[in-house]
């Protein structure tokens, strides 16, 4: 065993006695307290694959003394369906050739050093909207990549780096951009009976999003992309016919579509967006349908990542059934009795700075959401701040996470390319300029939009 595992288990188990003996919490809150923090510790420092982290710690509570229901209620959240519904609508555009014919139009029409970025921005907007997770959108736009790459062979770094920065950026704009919204949504429903919808999410998170996203391409384009040599177009080549769309396209495009105006009326017909997902996934597996069998819909599940939701979803859940919560925010409302909880550019310079530096010490995306949104809905309760406005900006700035290749799986995916595209000092430079003019924006914008259209911090 490692002088650094010997430690830290000398830690954690130094920290369960200080809880059993010292904190002034019930059994069950003290032992909820203690799995918590266990699992905290594993996700941070474990091979261990975090999914099966959560469910061992779970365990290891019921075999402590917690209810049996928590393993079987877990699942019993709208966060984990619509994540399911998702994974298979996003098999189902990438299976009916819709993706294939996007990238193939990318190639086609680039044709210009303009067109080549405005197309590769253009193109990671709209993939965020239909594909969970950075880490299946930066899955996606390999095959981009790949193309440009060999096109364009003197500026792979800038592809390299550009396509995976702007799906992080990318994740700003809506619910299903990262997993991370997902699970802080989760967190904030469960701890508050307030919820942010898809719509809403929109709003919020798109002017964002695309500003970051645009200054983000600008810098990198002004660093890595050189001049680029174009093929001269054969006229023959202009004149092909566009191929048709096939039924299996027609098809998808219309469920999709249809998937995206229901997500964004939810509001109008009243039903909930993981409803709509699972509803609209289970549509396209109709063998009538023809898009994607039964079992290749649920192969296409990280199924993974759908027990990790679970699973640190309902350990953040225990804090607030047994009192842990409530446990903290006396201590920490004495603990910070003297901050000037009323000047509202400290509060809101506190949660943007936690948030955004917080890649820098978990390097896990959903794990940072796991550790740092329970903490930041009590900071909410102990100061009255508005809690849907608190996990908002966390999430916001949880999603930044470019300095190093660890902290984002889709910047590995790219990282981890034949022939390298990036050095980690690449990543280095660019966060040096991007983190500061990442934080200042939010700041701004909370300003100038934010607190005008809900997302008032005291209110």
């Amino acid at each position: 065993m490692s002088v650094r595992n010997i430690v830290l288990i000398g830690l954690f188990t130094g920290f369960s006695i200080a809880v059993f003996f010292a904190a002034d919490l019930e059994y069950l809150g003290k032992l909820s307290l203690v799995i918590f923090v266990l699992s905290l510790g594993m996700f941070i420092f474990s091979s261990i694959p975090a999914g099966l982290i959560a469910w061992l710690c779970l365990s290891a509570g019921v075999l402590l003394g917690l209810p049996q229901d928590i393993l079987f209620t877990s699942f019993n959240q709208h966060v984990v369906w619509l994540m399911i519904g998702a994974f298979i609508i996003a098999s189902v555009l990438e299976r009916s050739g819709l993706l294939e014919r996007l990238i193939k139009w990318v190639e086609r029409n680039c044709y210009t050093r303009g067109r080549v970025t405005l197309f590769t921005f253009i193109l990671v907007q709209m993939l965020s909207v239909v594909i969970p997770s950075t880490s299946g959108r930066a899955s996606a736009l390999l095959p981009v990549y790949r193309a440009f790459g060999r096109q364009f062979a003197g500026n792979r770094k800038f592809f390299g780096l550009a396509i995976p920065i702007l799906i992080l950026m990318a994740a700003n704009l809506t619910l299903i951009g990262a997993g991370s919204h997902i699970i802080g949504i989760g967190i904030l429903e469960t701890q508050t009976d307030r919820t942010i919808s898809y719509m809403s999410f929109l709003i919020y998170g798109m002017p964002f999003g695309l500003l970051i996203g645009g200054i983000s391409l600008y810098l990198l384009s002004k660093w890595y992309l050189k001049d680029m040599e174009f093929p001269e177009i054969e006229p023959e080549d202009v004149d092909i016919e566009k191929k048709p769309f096939s039924n299996q396209e027609k098809k998808a495009l219309w469920l999709i579509s249809i998937t995206l105006i229901l997500w964004l009326t939810e509001a109008l017909h009243g039903f909930d967006i993981a409803f709509v997902t699972m509803l609209m996934s289970m549509i396209m597996m109709l063998p009538q349908i023809g898009l994607i069998k039964w079992k290749e819909g649920l192969k296409s599940v990280s199924w993974s990542l759908i027990f990790f939701v679970a699973g640190a979803t309902a350990l953040g859940e225990l804090l607030v059934t047994y009192k842990v919560t409530d446990f903290f925010q006396e201590r920490f409302l004495s603990l910070f009795s003297a901050l000037d909880v009323t000047n509202e550019f400290i509060m809101l310079t506190l949660i943007v700075l936690i948030s955004v530096t917080s890649h820098l010490y978990i390097t896990s995306h959903t794990t940072r959401a796991v550790v740092f949104i329970p903490v930041l809905l009590i900071f909410a309760d102990m100061f009255s701040l508005n809690p849907v406005a608190v996990v908002f900006i966390a999430l916001i700035g949880i999603n930044y996470c470019v300095t190093l290749p660890v902290s984002s799986k889709a910047l590995l995916i790219f990282y981890e390319e034949d022939g390298r595209p990036f050095e980690t000092r690449d990543l280095v430079k660019v966060s040096m300029w991007l983190m500061p003019i990442y934080i200042v924006l939010m700041i701004i914008t909370y300003y100038v939009f934010w607190q005008h259209v809900g997302l008032n911090l005291m209110g």
